[in-house]
């Protein structure tokens, strides 16, 4: 059966909604698949539905092994659900920055069914972040080859979703004999008092089950007489759908024979209830070490057996309503509340950067648990948050650099600060941590927004020339590098370069040369890029900085590469290499072999080259980043070209273009786009060339580059003079002559002076001179 789905065990009182499901299923599943949202209160079967939809003789007949299981209870963002609908479709191998790529892909492969469940945890969130998930929801919907099922608490489907009509009404609860099949099906003693029992608790599913098992050990009069010493009062008030009409069911499950016979399993409980992802399998020796007195075996094991818990994947995790009500009734010892936040607190402080592989695999299991733990550490009362912070800054940027852009705690973090009137300090860290996100997410505008509210807090405050106050404008310097604002990027990095220097912080004032350089190398002023970086790498043997040293190399290698100093260059980039091993930074060790990728082809070495790029594409994927892998498969496909290998050429080239997009890159897009045209102007497929060229257009009217825009429109010209559309080719010939005179490209102006003078001799031609 495929990963997550379980055939029911227990399932009464929902046959009509059953087969109103797979009526809707198969009307249309060959045209128009349906788009099913399952409706209802918390603990009223809608999973169990779900899985019985999944498992119908119908469904695995006709579907296969093509159903799919999500369980998005401890998703919180699109990113997070992204992730998660991959792990279940098994396409998560490999760089997260592609995800919606590659899940698309997978469910377009064959006709299939797949199911969101609890989808209302990454959906009922404040208004971006809903946003967000209900267009993901959307794209998926458009997939003409899936059907859909959601299973959502509340009575509210998600827009943007055309669903299928009629509508699945919301559940309900069940009815008296559904309830009775229920108990019947898990204990053999149902009687007056068991039905009692039902009707106090509404008939919800949940706490008729949980009540049920109770009664293997304990007979239904005695439980009934607890229920009315404690719990008398909603009995008679009726009330239906409330959240406490479920507690007492779970105390008298949690106090039951063998939760006492085992008083570790209660404290266990209690600690899974902190924790929204449970225990991973895998971590279990881990939470050992972590958890002193608990016999974390035996714990799970009675747990399981009073269904407190269940298994979902390969994690041990609470019902989301028993979770609830186990946090309202601290379950848990302070000792052990204490270890886990110091656990969370510890993991959490791990710069993303510096992580060893290990502790890398690590904190991407424990992501959601991470959070949850960080959520509820800057809630509560303290005289310094400091600590708090610095996690909260570094997880951050540990889950941006998985692909998880999601800035939930950090703004949260942020309000709550204000609220309490904290340090400034604090206040500015967590922006200057907002900034960056924003950065990496390639949301320039937000992250330049949010680093001038800190930079303008620390000039208000003890922070003004601080090392904090460096790192802002350093990371400004970042941000107008990327919008190719090169002189203010020149004076952030001055800026940052000044504050370092007053703080006499050597490594501070290695990565502002470092930003120097990398901007004098964007306007090809290379003399002064490579002072910058000899700078650089000065103060960072200085500071023992390994990372920053292999990264000075790196950019030595790029300058000489571009003075054509190649045998300096090889040489450089090997030297980045060693150090970026040293560092076990992945991303370094991909920009390297992608350096050298570059010297080998212009060195004509092309099977080196060949290796270097797929190297550098390895070594990228580890470390998650988009634009990189794009420039790699832009690098391969330069490389296929050379070796006239066209079909893998293309290949690579839409690889590079797909990457590009996602990136945001709209510059590396245009060169993707043009490389296309090349390919299909030189095989005489003038409309593809047409299309790829005028894309290419396009992408550099949107970075704002102008000797790249008259190229394109040089080579828009070649195809109308191809096809002897001459008054066209004439208009963009003179078009790109204008700009390559912008641009001051004499080269450029004398190739469409030549195409201009072919043109007219062609028109002249033709109307007989």
């Amino acid at each position: 059966m495929p990963r997550g789905l379980r055939s029911p065990q227990t399932f009464f009182g929902r046959d009509s909604e059953l087969a109103q499901i797979i009526d809707m299923i198969f009307s249309h599943v060959g045209s128009h698949p349906a788009r099913i949202a399952i409706l209802g209160s918390g603990g009223y079967g809608k999973t169990t539905l779900a899985n019985a939809v999944l498992t119908h003789p119908r469904v695995q007949e006709y579907f296969g092994d093509a159903r799919y299981f999500v369980a998005c209870e401890s998703v919180f963002s699109p990113g997070a659900l992204l992730m998660e609908i991959a792990k279940t479709l098994g396409v998560f191998d490999g760089a997260t920055d592609v995800l919606w790529s590659r899940i698309r892909t997978a469910l377009n492969s064959k006709e299939c069914i797949i199911c969101l469940d609890n989808f209302e945890s990454p959906w009922d969130q404040d208004g971006d972040i809903r946003n967000s998930v209900e267009d993901l929801l959307s794209r998926i919907a458009e997939l003409q080859r899936i059907t859909l099922l959601i299973t959502i608490r509340g009575t509210m489907r998600p827009a943007q979703t055309q669903w299928t009509v009629p509508h699945l009404p919301p559940l309900t609860t069940l009815d008296r004999d559904a309830a009775k099949r229920v108990w019947e099906h898990t204990s053999d003693n149902y009687d007056v008092f068991a039905e009692e029992l039902t009707k106090a608790v509404n008939y919800v599913p949940l706490a008729v089950s949980l009540l049920a098992h109770l009664a293997q050990a304990t007979s239904p009069e005695l439980l009934l007489k607890e229920w009315n010493e404690k719990h008398t009062e909603f009995i008679h008030t009726n009330h239906i759908n409330r959240q406490s009409d479920l507690d007492y069911s779970i105390q008298l499950s949690i106090n039951s024979g063998r939760m006492r016979a085992n008083p570790s399993a209660r404290e266990l409980l209690g600690i899974l209830s902190m924790l929204p992802d449970g225990i991973h399998k895998k971590r279990i020796e881990r939470f050992k070490g972590i958890l002193w007195g608990i016999d974390i075996l035996s714990s799970l094991r009675t747990l399981r057996e009073c269904s407190l818990i269940c298994m979902v994947g390969e994690r041990y995790q609470t019902h989301p309503i028993i979770r609830k009500f186990c946090n309202n009734h601290a379950l848990i010892s302070e000792e052990h509340t204490y270890a886990l936040r110091d656990f969370y607190l510890g993991l959490a402080s791990t710069r993303p950067f510096e992580a060893q592989a290990s502790t890398h695999a690590e904190m991407v299991l424990e992501v959601n648990n991470t959070q949850a733990v960080l959520f509820g550490l800057i809630k509560l009362d303290a005289e310094d948050y400091t600590m708090q912070v610095q996690a909260i800054s570094s997880f951050t940027l540990f889950c941006s650099s998985i692909g998880d852009h999601s800035d939930k705690l950090i703004s949260q973090t942020v309000a709550f600060l204000q609220q309490k009137n904290a340090s400034p300090s604090l206040i500015i860290r967590c922006l200057e941590t907002w900034g960056r996100l924003h950065c990496h997410s390639s949301d320039l505008i937000s992250a330049k927004y949010k680093l001038q509210e800190a930079e303008r807090l620390c000039k208000a405050g003890q922070e003004n020339k601080s090392p904090l106050h460096a790192s802002i404008f350093y990371w400004l310097g970042e941000v107008n590098l990327l919008q190719y604002t090169l002189d203010e990027a020149i004076t952030s990095f001055q800026k940052a370069l000044k504050f370092h220097k007053h703080a006499n912080d050597i490594i501070g004032q290695g990565d502002d040369y470092s930003g120097l350089g990398k901007t004098y190398i964007q306007l090809n002023k290379f003399q002064e890029a490579e002072a910058a970086y000899n700078k650089a790498l000065a103060f960072h043997k200085l500071g023992n900085n390994t990372l920053g040293q292999g990264d000075d190399y790196r950019s030595l290698g790029q300058i000489y590469f571009k003075s054509n100093r190649l045998q300096e260059a090889k040489a450089s980039y090997n030297k980045a290499l060693q150090f970026h091993k040293l560092g076990n930074s992945a991303l370094g060790q991909g920009n390297d072999y992608h350096g050298l990728g570059d010297i080998h082809v212009k060195l004509n070495n092309l099977n080196e080259a060949e290796h270097s790029y797929k190297r550098a594409l390895k070594f990228h994927k580890l470390a998650n980043v988009i634009l990189n892998q794009g420039n790699d498969y832009h690098g391969l496909g330069n490389t296929y070209l050379r070796l006239n290998r066209l079909n893998e050429a293309e290949a690579s080239f839409y690889k590079a273009l797909e990457f590009h997009q996602l990136a945001n890159d709209t510059f590396w897009q245009g060169n993707d786009s043009m490389e296309l045209g090349n390919i299909y102007f030189n095989s005489k497929n003038l409309k593809k060339a047409q299309a790829s060229f005028h894309n290419a257009l396009k992408a550099y009217e949107l970075s704002n580059s102008v000797l790249s825009q008259a190229n394109a429109l040089q080579n828009l010209g070649r195809v109308q003079l191809a096809g002897s559309q001459l008054q066209d080719a004439k208009t963009l010939f003179e078009n790109a002559l204008k700009m390559h005179k912008q641009g001051k490209d004499i080269a450029g102006q004398k190739l469409d002076q030549d195409f201009l003078n072919k043109v007219l001799f062609k028109i002249r031609q033709r109307r007989g001179y």
